[in-house]
């Protein structure tokens, strides 16, 4: 399973913001028709339910943001839905074998309080490797929370994903990668993407090779998604990410 995010990469990128060898900044420039394909689609989107990768779960983010959304808090889109939104950008531009990292701010780096109310969250952004750029098309999420700059919390971020470096189909067996390919809900939004804009290509040789149009759409109410991984797998992701997600 791919997880990287360690305290080192951290420490080297607030040296390297604070030294002015890494210029921070969001431009999201180039992904305006993208970023409002997202707010026309949030359909796509799963709910805010767990908020984690298994049912089996012991962390109820949906109390959590249930609690902030009763005392005001606009939990509508971009809230919440970072991971999803970053992957996609990120595999568009090239993924790994592109100038961008995915990256990761972990929850206890943004605890917050609205209204009387504990929060906090994970963050993801996708950046250039060398010149800092962001790619953050879920920043104006952190406009309605209160006592967190995101501009300030970038430099704590880290290199990471979550997955594995294969998927299992029906068809092809288990289809193999050297790194993580994208989630089943990023592909989810690409199978429309595709139709409704243009086919990129970083996206579509993974929404072929997981075979997307013939294992994983959703028929009908009773044919639930095929997913990529079987129960063990996705318990043994929930494990990984439990720590990050409080």
């Amino acid at each position: 399973m791919t997880w990287i995010r360690t305290d080192f990469e951290r420490a080297m990128n607030r040296h390297l913001n604070e030294a002015g060898e890494v210029k921070l900044k969001i431009d999201n420039t180039g992904y305006v028709r993208m970023q409002k394909w997202f707010e026309k689609n949030t359909d796509l989107l799963k709910p805010h339910n767990s908020g984690t990768v298994s049912p089996d779960s012991g962390v109820k983010h949906a109390d959590k943001t249930e609690a902030l959304k009763k005392v005001g808090l606009d939990t509508s889109f971009p809230y919440g839905y970072c991971y999803p939104i970053s992957q996609f950008v990120f595999y568009a531009v090239g993924g790994y074998k592109s100038d961008y990292d995915l990256k990761l701010i972990k929850s206890s780096e943004l605890k917050f309080t609205y209204k009387g109310k504990r929060g906090q969250t994970t963050h993801w952004f996708v950046q250039h490797k060398t010149n800092g750029t962001i790619i953050d098309l879920t920043a104006s999420q952190f406009d309605r929370i209160p006592g967190i700059n995101i501009m300030d919390k970038f430099p704590l971020a880290a290199r990471a994903n979550l997955g594995f470096p294969y998927y299992r189909t029906e068809k092809s067996g288990k289809v193999e990668f050297d790194h993580t390919p994208p989630c089943l809900q990023t592909l989810k939004l690409y199978d429309r993407y595709r139709e409704d804009v243009e086919k990129i290509p970083g996206l579509e040789k993974y929404w072929s090779a997981c075979n997307y149009a013939t294992e994983r759409r959703k028929g009908d109410e009773n044919k639930p998604l095929t997913e990529m991984y079987d129960s063990a797998e996705m318990n043994s992701i929930d494990e990984m990410v439990r720590p990050y997600w409080s």
